[in-house]
């Protein structure tokens, strides 16, 4: 294998790897039945939960083999992709919207790409800032920053791709984040970033 061949492998590799986290729908499945989760991503893995028949956009970080990761009840587990519908236009920076959130203190950012940035935590009131959409690092997949603004006050949130946990669960995320908020003083917030809205 020539050198060049073996470059246009790992890249066609790593482009691969950022088709996740994306939405997806269980599909196949009669009425009553569930699609399990499992601890490894083969069927020898053991049940430790299971998503509805008909459960919508649920969130995949990554794939295995065909395995999916997914996050349910407080569980991170694999599932079958044979068995979900990918929701094709869900993966950043094309999803038009995510979240990003943290703990100590509890904060989340919503956003709407193009639209509007909303930061939250519960004991402050709501920041909403005019917000552009995802921009990717120059010559990368990732990470992908955007810009917000309102009246006294900017924000900058940036993403990496990477496996993310919250600290209060067992469930993983595809991104990390970080959200500066600027104006009236600096202040920094980390946590873990998702497509999941609910």
């Amino acid at each position: 294998m020539n050198r060049f061949a073996a470059i246009f492998i790992c890249l066609a590799g790593a482009a691969s790897a950022q088709d996740f986290p994306a939405l997806y729908n269980v599909t196949g499945l009669d009425d009553g039945d569930v699609l399990n989760m499992r601890t490894r991503p083969t069927e020898n893995g053991t049940v430790i939960g299971a998503l509805d028949h008909d459960a919508r956009l649920v969130e995949v970080i990554e794939e295995d083999d065909g395995w999916g990761r997914v996050n349910v009840e407080g569980l991170s587990g694999w599932v079958p992709l044979e068995s979900m519908e990918r929701l094709e236009g869900t993966e950043l920076p094309a999803g038009y919207q995510f979240k990003c959130f943290g703990t100590e203190p509890f904060w989340s950012a919503t956003v709407v790409q193009d639209d509007k940035l909303t930061f939250t935590r519960p004991d402050d009131d709501d920041k909403v800032f005019s917000a552009s959409g995802l921009t990717t690092a120059a010559s990368r997949d990732h990470p992908f920053a955007l810009l917000g603004a309102k009246m006294g006050e900017h924000v900058t949130l940036v993403m990496t791709h990477e496996i993310c946990t919250d600290g209060m669960s067992d469930y993983k995320f595809g991104y990390s984040g970080a959200v500066v908020i600027g104006g009236y003083e600096t202040q920094v917030y980390t946590g873990c970033c998702s497509l999941d809205m609910n």
